[in-house]
């Protein structure tokens, strides 16, 4: 029998697993938190870039506008979103003429991940696919936040609720420990 491995140098194949564990698990680290503007005014003051919070924006409005529940009437939209949250859009669908309507934006959720990029590095990181993009946000009749993912193949657009008190755990690595704070009544 022959001795693997008892040579000085340690084997390429360990050490390039050790390198690419350690990729993965820095990459599974802190996950980015969504942070919901209702304007790019608002988007800038929290410290990312003009040019970012207008394409985010414009990215969530364009969502909006394709992904948003529609209604036949005015009164349908409004019975469930409330008076004066909703507008009319043309139907561009080619089923003939006429309108249909949707609830206001009322904002967008934008990933902390976009508050580090700047503008000559954002379209390279968004259009890699590691980047999710803005999602528009509305709010309906009792004053919920939804929001309007984009659907899955085959199935109609439909809102889901707006989670925006998310918050990022930070951990120290693999073994690291995590600490939180709790209380309980006050």
């Amino acid at each position: 029998m022959t001795k693997r491995f008892t040579g000085r140098r340690p084997p390429l194949l360990a050490l390039g697993t050790i390198a690419a564990g350690g990729l993965v698990l820095t990459a599974c680290g802190d996950q980015a938190e969504e942070k919901l503007f209702s304007s790019v005014d608002e988007c800038v003051k929290w410290g990312v870039e003009q040019s970012v919070c207008q394409g985010e924006y414009q990215s969530a409005l364009s969502q909006h506008l394709r992904d948003a529940p529609r209604f036949d009437g005015m009164a349908a939209c409004e019975a469930e979103y409330g008076a004066g949250r909703c507008m009319t859009q043309p139907r561009t669908d080619g089923s003939g003429a006429g309108n249909f309507f949707i609830p206001f934006m009322t904002g967008y959720l934008v990933s902390s991940a976009v508050s580090n990029l700047s503008s000559s590095g954002y379209g390279t990181y968004v259009n890699s696919g590691s980047y999710r993009r803005s999602t528009p946000v509305f709010t309906n009749r009792s004053g919920m936040l939804y929001r309007s993912d984009p659907p899955q193949i085959g199935e109609a657009p439909r809102p889901r609720p707006a989670n925006v008190n998310t918050r990022t755990v930070s951990r120290s690595g693999f073994g690291g420990l995590s600490s939180g704070r709790m209380s309980f009544g006050g």
